[in-house]
């Protein structure tokens, strides 16, 4: 079977690019709307059309199918689509909302509706959940799209196949992975730590953290007009040069990352904000329970079995409301003050490391198998 993709990123590495038995032709440069995305975003400063659209004479008979991800595709041949958030995905103007979108969305919705579409695949409940409510505003076509609507959480190998009991008397040693430091919730991270360690809950012995993280990327796109101010990033970064047990990176190639993520004891994901949660998947896998927040996919991939959980209240996105300073800082003090909790009861309660990791090792294995997951997408493209 050859697939036609309109890109061979991260993403449809890790959801579609996934079976040695098929062959993927690569439509980016075939595609009309990289070529427009290009001219829209650079010359005429307009956003990113989520489109795909073959290049017009363009034979795609190379194809038995297309399969995109976070794409419409405008073609008469059959297609997929894998989606993290919605279908089709329009970026709202600037200062505005999605409401806003409503008559470019009623004009794509029939594509999806078309008897060629044959799937559209969610990455987790939370996207099929938006999905859903998006699709309110178009009820003539809602029952046809929503037929096609399939759940498929992305497939993960399996880097240990048990973990070992940790020693005793070695401190517990905690990783953070994210590349947007602050977004992700390292400043939280630094904050609870440094504030156990005042507070003499905690000693440094006791634990080490490993940071990997960009401290230059401050921006955080979850708090909107309600940034964090220079003083919140200087401090975060006194914190860090001030204590020996974080030891930081500001980058790992990922080869690197996942032999640490083995030898380590516990992940940490604070984020405000996620699309999906790839390095959760990544951690479970070396057997590195995690301790996460609770926004979109993050409480079905990260179950309490199988690790941590800091919760707060959830708009009908699955994600956290910041209309106002008194917001972000609420959210960042309830996200500290839970994971400081977390963090005395797992230096209290070490037994409890071993126990989520096997837990979390035997989810990746049963429910994100390659095999199974091939299988599902095999049976998509042949209906």
């Amino acid at each position: 079977m050859r697939v036609g993709i309109s890109n061979n990123n991260y993403p449809e590495k890790r959801t579609i690019i996934v079976d040695s038995g098929v062959e993927y032709v690569n439509y980016k440069n075939k595609n009309l709307y990289y070529y427009l995305n290009i001219f829209n975003q650079k010359v005429l400063k307009k956003r990113k059309n989520f489109l795909f659209k073959p290049l017009a004479g363009l034979s795609t008979k190379d194809v038995d199918i297309f399969h995109v991800f976070n794409d419409v595709a405008l073609t008469e041949r059959q297609w997929v689509a894998t989606f993290e958030t919605e279908l089709p995905r329009i970026l709202p103007p600037p200062g505005g909302n999605k409401s806003d979108n409503i008559p470019q969305l009623k004009k794509l919705f029939p594509a999806l509706a078309a008897g060629n579409c044959l799937a559209l695949i969610a990455l987790s409940q939370a996207a099929y959940r938006m999905e859903q409510k998006l699709l309110r505003c178009s009820p003539e076509l809602s029952d046809a799209i929503l037929k096609k609507m399939v759940v498929l959480h992305p497939p993960q190998k399996l880097y240990l196949q048990a973990r070992q009991p940790r020693q005793s008397d070695q401190p517990i040693h905690f990783v953070f992975v994210g590349n947007e430091f602050y977004r992700k919730g390292g400043g939280e991270i630094v904050a609870a730590f440094e504030q156990l360690l005042n507070e003499g809950k905690i000693s440094p012995d006791q634990v080490k953290v490993t940071l990997i993280g960009d401290l230059e990327k401050r921006h955080n796109y979850a708090l909107g007009h309600y940034q964090d101010d220079p003083q919140f990033y200087s401090n975060t970064e006194a914190v860090i040069a001030r204590h020996s047990l974080f030891e930081h990176h500001a980058f790992m190639p990922n080869e690197q990352v996942l032999t640490l993520l083995q030898k380590a004891d516990i992940g940490l994901l604070p984020t405000w904000a996620e699309t999906y949660g790839f390095s959760v998947l990544e951690m479970q896998s070396c057997g590195c329970p995690i301790i996460t927040t609770n926004v979109r996919a993050l409480p079905e991939i990260n179950p309490q079995e199988a690790g941590w959980q800091i919760s707060h209240q959830l708009n009908e996105d699955s994600e956290y409301t910041v209309s106002s300073t008194a917001d972000r800082d609420r959210l960042r003090q309830g996200t500290v003050s839970q994971l400081k909790n977390l963090l005395v009861d797992i230096v209290a309660h070490p037994e409890q490391i071993i126990q989520k990791a096997n837990a979390a090792i035997g989810r990746i294995r049963d429910e994100h198998d390659m095999a199974a997951y091939q299988a599902k997408l095999r049976n998509l493209y042949q209906q």
